[in-house]
């Protein structure tokens, strides 16, 4: 027997698109007229396939339904449906197609295949070797008059079947046929009723002993645990893996935001210190006057005045020693000349002190010093409202080094205690 699977070819006529599109070809069929087997129907017809169970010994009879259809170039069965026909003679003998029998068939067909047709009849005959024999052409020519109905016949103990038509008053073999995969809920509807019938609520299960069916399942098993807990470490090695670097960046985040927020507070100190100090140099106190002691090297006028008043011998002597003598001229002349030069002598000594105390004044002209230079200088500052002691050791020092020495150098105990017009000893 030829077996060859394809796919259903398209034509040009529109109507073959009504054709399945898998199938199965069995044999080489004819192309006048082709029938297609519904997958589950075959199986049916099968039951040392369906079942698991010994081939049968006995005859059986089976009505096929389907449809006909009719195309431009051929004509094509389609069986979708198989009814068991009851014996009711002996089980050795073929069974007979009664009234009663076809009253049970047509009942079936109402129940599982109501919009399907009688398409032909199956008769399986252990061991006939396919032979045709009178009394079947009879009943098929008695019960079957559409000559598209078709008989196929079985031989299950040789595994042989072959499907007929009737042409030219007799039955004539075909060569070939279609297996076609579709859904089919009606056929399986119509087993599932049938295995309840044979066995029960409860079928039988095969009990097969196997060693080699055991150990292939056991080691399928095996290898589908192994899979599992090896996915199961990747997936836990990826999840610890994307804790810990999520636990990384928070903490990372967490030490930004704590520099950002520390260098922010000291911003806001230094600025709220300065603003208050600005504040305070432009605002005095009432009934206060604020008196700055500065420290130089200015001479008074009147000393100035008494040094130009002292005498030219006077400064003469100051500017030589006392044991040297002014040596005498060499002439007459010279020594009537000497009171002018003396008294020119005189007038220069006279003026020069002058000139050094004038540019000494100009020159020793100190800068403008600051309340924290002028506070360190005199030792003291004058606690004024709305300061504190941290807020007086910045401004004085400009850190808050000092601050505990402050306290113990003016015996404060508490920061917080001190008030407007204090006395704060600066050390």
């Amino acid at each position: 027997m030829i077996e060859i699977i394809q796919e259903t070819e398209k034509t040009e006529d529109k109507q073959e698109a009504k054709l399945p599109r898998n199938i199965r070809q069995i044999g080489n069929p004819e192309k006048d007229f082709r029938i297609y087997m519904e997958d589950y129907v075959y199986t049916y017809l099968h039951p040392a396939q369906l079942y698991g169970c010994e081939i049968g010994v006995f005859p059986r009879m089976l009505i096929l339904v389907g449809e006909i259809e009719h195309f431009s170039n051929r004509s094509c069965a389609f069986i979708s449906g198989a009814v068991q026909v009851e014996n009711e003679r002996f089980p050795e003998e073929v069974p007979e197609l009664n009234d009663a029998a076809w009253r049970r068939v047509k009942k079936e067909m109402q129940q599982f295949f109501d919009k399907c047709q009688i398409v032909g009849w199956v008769l399986d005959i252990p061991g006939n070797a396919l032979e045709i024999t009178p009394e079947i052409e009879d009943m098929h020519r008695t019960n079957f008059l559409n000559n598209f109905q078709f008989f196929f016949l079985m031989d299950s103990k040789e595994r042989e079947e072959a499907f007929y038509t009737w042409k030219e008053g007799r039955l004539t073999r075909k060569e070939g046929y279609f297996i076609y995969y579709e859904k089919n809920p009606q056929m399986q509807e119509y087993m599932i009723s049938r295995r309840q019938e044979h066995f029960g609520e409860h079928p039988p299960i095969e009990d097969v002993d196997d060693e080699a069916a055991r150990t292939y399942r056991a080691m399928m098993m095996e290898r589908k645990e192994n899979s599992f807990k090896r996915h199961s470490r990747i997936f836990s090695y990826a999840i610890s893996s994307l804790m810990v670097v999520a636990l990384c960046s928070v903490t990372v985040l967490l030490i930004g935001y704590i520099r950002r927020m520390d260098h922010m507070e000291e911003t806001l100190t230094v600025m709220s210190v300065a603003m208050e100090s600005t504040e305070q140099e432009r605002v005095s106190q009432p009934g206060e006057v604020a008196v700055e002691t500065i420290s130089s090297n200015i001479v008074p006028a009147e000393d100035i005045q008494g040094e130009v008043q002292q005498d030219p011998g006077d400064i003469m002597a100051e500017g030589q020693p006392e044991n040297v003598l002014p040596e005498p001229s060499g002439s007459a002349l010279a020594g009537e000349q000497q009171p002018e030069n003396q008294e020119e002598t005189n007038v220069s000594a006279t003026e020069e002190p002058k000139d050094e105390t004038e540019s000494s004044y100009e020159e020793e002209t100190p800068p403008v010093l600051t309340e924290a230079q002028v506070c360190l200088q005199q030792g003291y500052y004058i606690v004024k409202a709305g300061d504190s002691l941290e807020k007086v050791c910045f401004k004085i020092y400009g850190n808050y080094d000092k601050l505990e020495e402050i306290c113990r150098l003016n015996g404060i105990e508490n920061q917080n205690t001190i008030f407007a017009g204090q006395k704060i000893t600066l050390p």
